[in-house]
């Protein structure tokens, strides 16, 4: 069996991370790592860690979103015994997933040939209020679809969309991709600090004719906390900033 690690970034997040007891019993599963990156040196999450059996690992530098994803996709390359095959799920410390759903999820990345998966985030535990986590590439043209009350980017509807159907790109929230995928693309564009990091790495792998497939009957609750959603927050302006570095990019490939 292919081995998983779970990756987290906690900016401040003891609080999900410890009230996320289904992590604890997914931790437990044999193949199975949980690896918390702390990027404020945290010492009561170390503690945590270190009771509930999670691989703990921080840094003197604060790293922004996909730093510090590649920094535990690295560690675990170099410390965890992980080969190409195996699978790396990037993980929000505020989804949480049920021990029953974790264990669908295995069970079809083991019967899937492809590379790179993403569940169907629900932002509540009962699993009625969707999450728009599936989203179309934006381009320069959706920048006025605000001024028609529409997202920049557009989401897709997920009652059209059935299992294992190809989408564009999911959010970072929760994906799980191969080591040899992620590798393939050099991971995480680094120049994005916050924002956008999702977006650009399923563009880049789709370019290299790794498809992005929506698990639709496996499940996890996003309690998300939208902060790029306000107007006057820095959050907003990281998003836009990020937004402009994608567009440009995707322009410079020919899209």
């Amino acid at each position: 069996m292919a081995k998983i690690i779970v990756g987290i970034v906690s900016h401040g997040h003891l609080g999900y991370i410890h009230s996320n007891l289904a992590l604890v019993e997914i931790a437990q599963l044999d193949n199975v790592s949980v690896v918390i990156k702390d990027n404020i040196k945290d010492y009561r999450l170390k503690l945590y860690a270190d009771e509930v059996g999670y691989t703990y690992i921080t840094t003197n530098d604060n790293m922004g979103f996909g730093e510090n994803n590649n920094f535990i996709a690295n560690f675990a390359l170099e410390n965890l015994e992980v080969s190409k095959g195996d699978w790396f799920i990037i993980l929000n410390p505020d989804v949480e997933m049920s021990l029953f759903e974790f264990n669908k999820l295995i069970d079809q990345l083991k019967l899937q040939s492809g590379q790179f998966f993403a569940p169907n985030l629900f932002k509540d535990s009962e699993f009625k209020t969707t999450e728009n986590s599936i989203r179309k590439f934006a381009s320069y043209l959706d920048l006025f679809n605000p001024f028609k009350l529409q997202p920049i980017n557009k989401p897709y509807d997920k009652n059209d969309l059935t299992d294992l159907d190809v989408v564009e790109w999911a959010s970072g929230a929760f994906l799980c991709v191969t080591f040899a995928a992620f590798e393939s693309v050099a991971g995480f564009d680094e120049k994005y600090f916050m924002y956008y990091e999702d977006v650009d790495l399923c563009y880049r792998l789709n370019q290299k004719g790794i498809k992005l497939r929506f698990l639709k009957n496996v499940k996890a609750v996003h309690k998300g906390e939208y902060k790029n959603r306000s107007i006057f927050s820095r959050h907003f302006r990281w998003y836009l900033n990020s937004l402009f570095k994608f567009l440009k990019m995707q322009s410079h490939n020919g899209h």
